[in-house]
């Protein structure tokens, strides 16, 4: 699948305009030691660099603290640390992170993953500011993601010809029938317009975000693979499948009034298809 036009002819005429809109990178931690150096070194060699890092620790019982005062040492004011004194949990260290950011816009990464395109930040910056120069709209843009090993072997990429939605993708996004969108560019102002992040919920945290984002703005794709998400086997994606189901359910529950009546029960229908697939173990955590 080739990217949204906008993503290839806007670079050049945007380059000014780019150099002055700082973008805030919020990387949230909890024991990644192993891991953290190269998340932070794929987001250094990024193409774009006016932008800060927000690296924020839950409470992390290993090394990883140790290096992440290293990395802010060794790039003063590039990098910034945040440090919670006992265990918040995911959405509300994210939160914390962008109430501090400084970017007029802002993205994410975990800790454990790290950004497999030096030209991921650089596309997705340029689609979000083409479409609010051209439009006047605020947009959201994201790339593809490449599921990979511990050891970084790919397993699989999650977008493809059929299930990368671009443009108002509310329907597919509430019923999991698309490739969701995961460590995407928006504006720091679109982000608590649509209520930021409920720490109430532990998993799928950023699910229950993007339908809020999707309910508002439009998404659009950069046409290239952005994220290495890495599968370790441990982490939140690693809990039982009924407590996965029990939080899906929750936050499909909290958001389906967003939804056109006219499309409800189709919505309904769709989700209840995925969660009957994952009582099945033919899902695993899409």
């Amino acid at each position: 699948m080739t990217g949204h036009p906008a993503a290839e002819a806007c670079s050049n005429n945007l380059e000014a305009t780019m150099k002055q809109a700082l973008l805030s990178v919020i990387a949230a931690n909890y024991n990644n030691e192993r891991y953290i150096r190269e998340c932070l070194e794929s987001i250094l060699t990024q193409d774009y660099q006016d932008l800060e890092i927000f690296v924020h620790d839950d409470c992390s019982l290993d090394a990883s603290p140790g290096i992440m005062r290293e990395y802010e040492k060794k790039y003063p004011g590039k990098i910034k640390t945040m440090f919670n004194p006992v265990n918040q949990g995911v959405a509300l260290t994210r939160h914390k992170a962008i109430l501090e950011a400084n970017g007029e816009y802002i993205t994410t990464l975990d800790s454990d993953d790290y950004y497999s395109d030096p030209q991921k930040l650089q596309k997705e910056m340029a689609l979000v500011l083409h479409h609010k120069e051209k439009t006047g709209r605020e947009v959201i843009a994201f790339s593809n993601i490449v599921m990979v090993k511990d050891d970084k072997t790919p397993i699989k990429t999650w977008g493809n010809q059929e299930n990368i939605k671009e443009g108002l993708i509310l329907d597919p996004i509430m019923s999991r029938s698309c490739m969701i969108p995961r460590d995407f560019v928006m504006r720091k102002e679109v982000y608590f317009q649509a209520g930021g992040y409920d720490a109430r919920i532990p998993i799928y945290e950023d699910w229950d975000l993007k339908i809020r984002l999707a309910a508002e703005y439009e998404f659009y794709y950069t046409g290239i693979n952005g994220t290495a998400y890495r599968r370790h086997g441990t982490g939140l994606s690693a809990s039982p499948i009924p407590e996965h189901i029990q939080w899906l359910e929750f936050i499909f529950k909290k958001n389906i009034h967003l939804a056109p009546e006219t499309k409800k029960n189709e919505i309904c229908a769709r989700f209840n298809e995925f969660i009957e697939k994952m009582e099945k173990g033919i899902l695993k955590n899409k």
